[in-house]
């Protein structure tokens, strides 16, 4: 603007700004040949900036459906132990015996339980022991 009084301001940013990206993207170009005859001669200069956040982003991916997959397996559990009768202490005995959903659970019921009350009386046509 010194040296071109007549120029405005948004003029000025205007033209600064197209010399600026003219001479960046002629370092960028240099850049990129450097590289290639690089390349070309053996040289390696490891994964770039888009390779590693690629990799880092397929890592927390698995690690996230191996948690999504755990948490859908207990939910279905807690769901299956909530129509089964089973105490929430029981559906985690289950999962580490690894029993699928379609397996047909018996749990053991002490016999102390199943012994009639002391003045119950017998069904008809029964004897009592």
């Amino acid at each position: 603007m010194q040296h071109f009084p007549k120029m405005s301001k948004a003029q000025a940013y205007d033209q600064a700004r197209h010399e600026f990206y003219a001479v960046r993207y002629a370092e960028d170009v240099e850049r990129r040949v450097a590289k290639e005859e690089a390349q070309a001669t053996g040289a390696y200069f490891g994964k770039s900036y888009l390779q590693v956040g690629m990799e880092l982003e397929d890592k927390t991916w698995e690690e996230w459906k191996r948690w999504a997959l755990a948490e859908s397996s207990r939910q279905e559990q807690r769901r299956l132990a909530s129509y089964s009768g089973l105490e929430s202490g029981d559906s985690e005995v289950l999962s580490d015996l690894d029993v699928s959903p379609d397996t047909e659970v018996v749990i053991p019921v002490p016999s102390s339980t199943l012994s009639p009350a002391p003045n119950a009386t017998a069904p008809v046509g029964t004897t009592r022991r």
